[in-house]
């Protein structure tokens, strides 16, 4: 009797030996073929057909003998399709149904494949085949039929070559490598082997091959099934020949399987050799493919490529939410965590995607006739999604740009270029409607915004207050941009209770005025005034104000308490013994940064571009410096924001006013006389509220002044949002501020390389608890260093990464609660190493810097 079968069988005379009378329910007429081949001893099997008079008729004489009888009554009917025909016979014996309880009466036919078949193929393979079963994709028969083949394998030699007869395990083996290939041999495996794989897979393998041709055989198989499944919609034309597993049970597990061989990472090596053999083949990269059909597939490199290609087509025309999440799915693909490369590509394609959708939307609602300046100032600022988005995924976009690696796939990124070039332009084109249209407007109200902190009034509504309530810092930022300040902030959220708020910067918006402005007195009197050839100054109640030295002497003269002047470089990585005794012993510490103001104007775009987010994670790590030396109360500003778009061209390059020149730049003209022009807004700095006889010019939008020397991409002076809108945060340090990691995890770190080869580098990061506590998922950091240099950046992640600061927050598994999510983080490597360095890979907690794990002896072998 076949294997199944006579589990069944077996399960039905034991009811019947116990109990006598067994009704038996089959009504979805699964076991109609076999009823009639049961031949259980001393027992007589009856089944419905039509009409229970008939039945009735059939075993009434049994039921009136003097000896109970032994009656097996099959009816392939549901129970309540019977009206209760039967029920004096359910009484005084038992039903067996699908999903009769206690378990020995059910009679389900996924339950008795997983019963009879899991002793012979194993846990994982009939755990396969039941959700199979489920799904109605297996008979009775065809079950028989595996359990045959599976009973013939697993007592044969495949079992001692394989230590296992599991058909998936054997083949994972199989296809990793040829190790196993000699005892195939030796011991006269392969027939078995073949049968094996036959039954699993629905492949035909011919018995006078190698096994080395079994195993070229196997993955094409596997792979083209896999493939060619996947595909939704038509199926291309040129893989029709391509032979594949057409039975749904087969196919699934074909699918399964490489699915599993990609989520092995002892098995990746292997996967990625066959899969690109098999893609050659196939001819993969020419197949016409369309964005609907791949969406999903994972199976080449070259799909991957493909996909990413069309989306960055699409992109170029309409960027949506479904795009997104495409975008979102890729960059945790096998082939993003296996290929740096291609991770950050994803991650250049979702952050173009991000600045298109936000250009769209802003460009829609900026037509609207109700779009007041105020109305602007609070879309820009609102704390949902505020339109000083555009300019974080601008930002982002460049520093991911600046950061991939273009070299010798001049071709292959083409379509990448012309979606960052079309999302560059966009940003242009939209920041500067945005920018003429917040000018014209603040203009139309003579320059005010009710209700809106003026940057002259930091001090005195901000700072002052504090003061009286414990130690405060006082943070002043150089062009720290209100959009980069918010994003800042959503990294700092567990840690301290914060407040963010949009003011107006003091014009003209440079860092002499606008440092100036954030100082004690500046709300009464704040005038703006030459200091010399083409400079400008700030005079506070006749104190003139023109460098850091004197800003700080006139803090330290109107504080009202002990001020303590530091620079956050002198902070970090660890404040010296001065720096703590000054900040121990101050009410308040004020703390200067002009890194971002400094790079800017430095004029090395690239440089820039690449480096200028760093101050996000240097000013997170100095609070956290501040709140450890107790400061109560941290307050952050900047003293202007800035522009950071295209290189100019000579088509934005607009003549300056001219007249009696006191100072200019490429954003604005500020003086006395010349001329007015349409391209530019012209008013008197007393229209501001400042106290100056001086007069100010500045572009509507994104175009500048023509001025020898000037930077070529970096600038700020005007009256854009962008330049004049800064940030006021309050932090307070909750009052127990996350110390980093708190759970005992065994970290595991698997280079993507065992050598640096290419400017991109990644590590998959894998985790588990190893104390009794619950598993708390950490924030962490990775850094490649030679010697003690961090010679790296963080690029991208399969998940959690933070644009802000690098950082990258792991999560919980989703199958083990005591293990990390793997997370493959992809890094760029920045600094110029001779071929043949010694690098280390280092994993720290994000908070306090501790180092969880490393990799020792990683050898530079690119001259970057």
């Amino acid at each position: 009797m076949p294997i199944v079968t006579d589990y069944l069988f077996k399960l039905i005379t034991r009811q019947i030996e116990d109990n006598g009378i067994v009704v038996w329910y089959d009504g979805d007429r699964q076991y109609t073929e076999i009823v009639s081949t049961l031949n259980i001893p001393n027992t007589t099997v009856a089944s419905y057909s039509d009409s229970f008079f008939a039945l009735r008729y059939e075993i009434d004489h049994l039921l009136n003998e003097l000896d109970p009888p032994r009656l097996l009554i099959y009816v392939p009917l549901h129970p309540q399709e019977t009206n209760n025909a039967l029920v004096e016979l359910e009484a005084v014996g038992v039903i067996m149904k699908p999903g009769q309880q206690p378990p020995i009466r059910n009679t389900k036919l996924s339950v008795i494949a997983r019963n009879a078949l899991k002793p012979i193929l194993g846990e994982e393979t009939t755990a396969t085949i039941e959700k199979q079963v489920e799904a109605g994709k297996l008979s009775l028969t065809e079950l028989n039929a595996i359990a045959e083949r599976g009973e013939g394998i697993t007592q044969g030699v495949v079992l001692t070559i394989f230590s296992t007869g599991n058909p998936q395990e054997v083949a994972l083996e199989f296809l990793a490598s040829d190790r196993f290939d000699n005892a195939i041999v030796s011991k006269g495996a392969s027939q078995e082997l073949a049968i094996l794989l036959q039954s699993a897979y629905d492949i035909q393998l011919p018995p006078d091959e190698t096994p080395s041709a079994y195993r070229v055989r196997l993955a094409r198989h596997i792979l083209s099934t896999e493939f060619i499944s996947s595909i939704k919609g038509d199926i291309p034309s040129q893989l029709s020949s391509v032979k594949i597993a057409v039975n749904p049970a087969t196919r699934d597990a074909c699918i399964h399987l490489a699915k599993t061989w990609r989520l092995r990472r002892d098995l990746k090596e292997s996967y990625v050799t066959h899969a690109n053999q098999v893609e050659a083949e196939l001819a993969i990269a020419s197949l016409d493919l369309q964005q609907e059909q791949i969406a999903r597939v994972e199976t080449f490199l070259a799909v991957e490529r493909r996909l990413q290609y069309l989306i960055e087509k699409s992109l170029l025309t309409e960027a949506n939410s479904q795009i997104d999440e495409i975008i979102k799915f890729r960059q945790s693909s096998f082939w993003s965590e296996y290929y740096p490369n291609v991770q950050a590509q994803w991650a250049l394609i979702a952050v173009a995607g991000q600045l298109l959708q936000e250009a769209s939307r802003i460009e829609k609602e900026l037509k609207s006739p109700t779009a007041d300046v105020q109305t602007i100032f609070n879309a820009y600022t609102d704390t949902e999604m505020p339109w000083c988005l555009i300019d974080t995924y601008h930002r982002h976009l460049e520093r991911h740009w600046h950061n991939f690696d273009w070299a010798g796939h001049d071709d292959r990124h083409q379509s990448l270029d012309k979606l960052v070039n079309h999302a560059r332009h966009r940003y242009m084109d939209v920041g500067s409607q945005l920018a003429e249209t917040f000018i014209r407007r603040y203009e139309a109200e003579k320059f005010r915004l009710p209700g809106v902190m003026k940057q002259t009034e930091v001090f005195a509504q901000v700072v002052k207050p504090k003061l009286a309530a414990g130690k405060t810092a006082y943070v002043w930022v150089d062009a720290l941009r209100y959009e980069m300040a918010r994003e800042l902030t959503q990294t700092l959220i567990d840690d301290y209770n914060l407040e963010i708020k949009g003011a107006i910067a003091t014009v003209p918006t440079i860092t002499e005025i606008g440092m100036a402005s954030l100082l004690p007195g500046a709300e009464k009197s704040a005038t703006v005034v030459k200091v010399g050839d083409s400079k400008l100054g700030v005079d506070i109640n006749g104190t003139v104000l023109k460098d850091r030295p004197g800003r700080i002497k006139l803090l330290q003269e109107n504080a009202t308490v002990n001020v303590f002047a530091t620079k956050l470089e002198d902070l970090l990585p660890k404040p010296k013994k001065k720096e703590k005794e000054g900040i121990q012993q101050a009410g308040l510490i004020l703390v200067t940064s002009q890194e971002i103001d400094a790079i800017g104007e430095g004029d090395n775009i690239r440089l820039a571009r690449r480096t200028m987010d760093d101050i996000l994670n240097e000013l997170k790590k100095v609070f956290r410096v501040l709140s450890e030396l107790g400061v109560e109360n941290i307050i952050f500003v900047a003293d202007h924001g800035y522009l950071f778009g295209e290189e100019l061209s000579d088509d934005m390059k607009i003549d300056a006013p001219g007249g009696e020149t006191a100072d200019l730049h490429r954003r604005v003209w500020v003086g006395k006389g010349g001329r007015a022009d349409t391209a530019f807004v012209r008013a008197k700095l007393s229209d501001f509220d400042l106290g100056s006889d001086l007069e100010i010019a500045s572009p509507w939008n994104f175009a500048c002044f023509k001025v020898k020397g000037g930077t070529e991409a970096y600038f700020h002076g005007g009256l854009s949002p962008q330049e004049l809108i800064i940030p006021v945060v309050t932090l307070t340090p909750k009052q127990k501020i996350s110390v980093g990691i708190t759970s005992d995890i065994a970290w595991t770190l698997e280079p993507g390389s065992q050598k640096i080869s290419t400017r991109f580098f990644s590590v998959t990061i894998k985790g588990e608890a190893t104390g009794i506590f619950e598993l708390v998922a950490p924030k962490i950091r990775v850094e490649v260093r030679v010697k003690k240099d961090c010679i790296s950046q963080p690029a991208t992640a399969s998940y959690g990464f933070e644009d802000a600061t690098g950082d990258i927050q792991l999560q919980k598994a989703a199958d083990n609660p005591r293990a990390i999510e793997s997370n493959t983080v992809a890094l760029i490597i920045t600094q110029d190493q001779p071929t043949k360095t010694i690098a280390t890979v280092h994993l720290l907690d994000a908070l306090s810097g501790t180092e969880l794990a490393k990799i020792p002896n990683i050898e530079i072998a690119i001259a970057i």
